[in-house]
């Protein structure tokens, strides 16, 4: 009974580390989050992230849970909608997931922090997020212009479309000193939405006619 009882303080413990340390993260990226912030905010002992992660660089890998965002992948893919009507809901999700307060997702913040300030697990940001995401785009690109695209100019339209969107989160305290008014509410997210969207597909019905004989 007793080490049932230690063992479940633990692991609460453990989780609430945790929690509080993707809260962290995610307001102040890697490089500026202590340790002693996070056990203060935790309210444990400053040896706890040692003794359950053994460092600050394997606690932030533990934070990781880029699920949600390759569910998104996989529910725009169901159904029979076509890859324009795919890349433009992928495009508008990403976007709630990267700048609504009230629906993002603390995994695609770590993300648009990590192109903009790569830390000790980018690896493992590239292979379990970064990377499925890509080919997740590179697919729709491929649908929409044809499998005759070269790999470089692929990779280039992967790039600018992706690009657009996490600009909008990394670029956000230069926004706000350009345009103080600025907010992302639902409208302005919306909108911002349909300018990318629209913006990429015009580029890639572009590349598309290039490619015809």
């Amino acid at each position: 009974m007793i080490t049932e009882t230690k063992t479940s303080l633990n692991e609460q413990t453990r989780e609430r580390l945790l929690a509080v340390a993707r809260v962290v993260f995610s307001e102040n990226g890697f490089k500026q989050s202590t340790v002693r912030e996070i056990c203060r905010r935790a309210e444990v002992n400053i040896a706890a992230v040692n003794y359950y992660f053994s460092s600050k660089e394997a606690l932030f890998a533990a934070t990781l849970n880029f699920e949600p965002l390759l569910t998104l992948c996989k529910k725009i893919n169901q159904g029979s909608v076509c890859a324009q009507e795919r890349l433009l809901n992928f495009i508008h999700d990403f976007l709630m997931q990267l700048l609504d307060k009230n629906e993002f997702s603390m995994q695609c913040q770590f993300m648009a922090r990590e192109l903009a300030e790569p830390t000790p697990v980018l690896g493992k940001i590239v292979q379990e997020a970064i990377a499925p995401v890509h080919q997740f785009v590179a697919n729709l690109v491929c649908e929409i212009v044809g499998n005759k695209i070269s790999e470089a100019e692929l990779r280039r339209c992967v790039f600018s479309i992706l690009g657009q969107c996490v600009y909008y989160r990394h670029a956000q305290p230069v926004i706000q000193r350009l345009h103080p008014q600025l907010r992302y509410d639902h409208r302005e997210i919306e909108s911002i939405a349909i300018h990318i969207g629209e913006f990429s597909l015009a580029g890639l019905k572009k590349i598309a006619k290039n490619q015809c004989p």
